[in-house]
């Protein structure tokens, strides 16, 4: 028997389609990024793309009359996620960008599962099963593959604070994930999401302000093709259809699929920016992303 789909996807078919295209956009949005911060300071940049993308997204879902003010019961996962895994993550991927080639970046940054793995275990005090064990171990290789001395100059402290910067967000992220697995829902992701995102506009407002107002945007086709991508696609759209295919498709099948998200990532800073891929990168990247396949699916996982 085949699982029902939402609306806006008919079919399980569709459904894949999606997540195929979801992979290239997101994927894809780390490039982007990259050279979309040299022409707009890192706050600055995130604040455009969260605003952008939150027009996009309101517009949508005031299209489909589903735009309602978040009930109470759902404020505390508006405001983590909307401080937690939408302005921290965007603040801090946007700041190590700067350093850190993108194809890298994406793939630490899309270690959240393993981090989920070592919360459970270390704060709530709940056992690893083999498969994350496992998945644990691989992913740390994985990780001490992409930080080791020949891939990253340890001298540079920028590309190691960057780096850092990454794990740090996906920490974030997956602490965040583990209250949202055990949250009460009223309404549905997807409708809390404007206001997820207006949480994150206030403080990302707020740092290019008071950070960045001597920086100028170099405004130019570039700049505004960068932040047509980064806004209503990767931010709006994309946040729509994650959603779209977090319901119609089971965990094992959602996870595997976004995985695809930091190996278009990876391909995606090799071709449109010339960044080298070693050996020991393909071995870290590979390895990393195994270990997240391993972790996501562990018996916690697919009950999620």
């Amino acid at each position: 028997m085949t699982s029902p789909v939402p609306a806006g996807v008919g079919t399980r078919r569709q459904a894949y389609l999606l997540l195929l295209g979801l992979a290239f956009v997101w994927g894809g949005h780390w490039a982007v990024t990259k050279i979309g911060l040299r022409d707009i300071p890192p706050f600055t940049f995130g604040a455009l793309r969260v605003a952008t993308g939150l027009a996009t997204l309101a517009g949508l879902l005031a299209a489909r009359g589903r735009l309602h003010l978040p009930p109470r019961s759902d404020l505390p996962v508006v405001l983590s996620v909307g401080l937690g895994q939408v302005a921290a993550a965007i603040a801090l991927m946007n700041l190590a960008l700067q350093v850190v080639p993108a194809g890298r970046s994406s793939v630490l940054m899309y270690t959240m599962p393993l981090w989920v793995a070592v919360i459970q275990a270390t704060l709530l005090r709940r056992g690893l099963d083999a498969w994350q064990a496992t998945g644990l171990v691989l992913g740390l290789v994985g990780i001490a593959a992409l930080l080791n001395p020949t891939v990253i100059d340890w001298t540079s402290p920028g590309q190691l604070a960057g780096s850092t910067a990454l794990l740090a967000s996906a920490v974030i992220w997956a602490a965040t994930t583990i209250q949202l697995r055990h949250h009460r829902w009223t309404a549905s992701p997807l409708e809390l999401q404007p206001w997820q995102l207006l949480i994150a506009l206030v403080p990302l407002t707020v740092l290019a302000i008071v950070l960045e107002w001597h920086e100028p945007v170099r405004w130019g086709a570039r700049a505004l093709l960068v932040l047509a991508y980064s806004g209503p696609l990767a931010t709006g759209f994309g946040f729509w259809a994650a959603q779209s295919i977090t319901r119609a498709l089971n965990p094992i099948e959602t996870t595997m699929g976004f995985l695809a998200v930091p190996l278009v990532g990876l391909v995606a800073g090799t071709l449109l920016l010339g960044e080298p891929m070693g050996l020991v990168d393909v071995a870290g990247f590979g390895t990393t992303v195994v270990a997240i396949a391993i972790v996501s699916m562990s018996r916690d996982s697919t009950r999620a």
